[in-house]
């Protein structure tokens, strides 16, 4: 809700009312085992097999062909990552994504 005042000093209210709806999940490309989607396994250290990437991934200046998911929410290319390292990030010389 907002409000103005206009030459004469009288006050108005101005209400906005915005109406949204959910994206149908039709919207979204296809996921989980129809779609071949495989789980990680559960465990401490685990990574997944690596994952060809039919297009190459440029990652600051470097095209990489195959992507891990490690359990720890990270993606990194041309090898797994297992352990906890307590750096800060990023870590050098493992290229990495850390969505959160």
């Amino acid at each position: 809700m907002t409000h103005s005042t206009d030459i004469l000093g009288n006050l108005w209210l101005v209400l906005c009312i915005t109406f949204t709806t959910a994206v149908p999940l039709s919207s979204f490309y296809p996921y989980g085992p129809v779609a071949g989607d495989l789980l990680v396994p559960r465990g401490l250290d685990v990574f997944s097999n690596a994952t060809w990437l039919p297009t190459p991934f440029l990652f600051f200046g470097t095209q990489y062909t195959n992507i891990f998911v490690n359990n720890h929410g990270d993606l990194t290319f041309n090898l797994s990552f297992t352990g906890y390292i307590p750096e800060t990030f990023p870590i050098t010389g493992i290229p990495m994504i850390a969505p959160f």
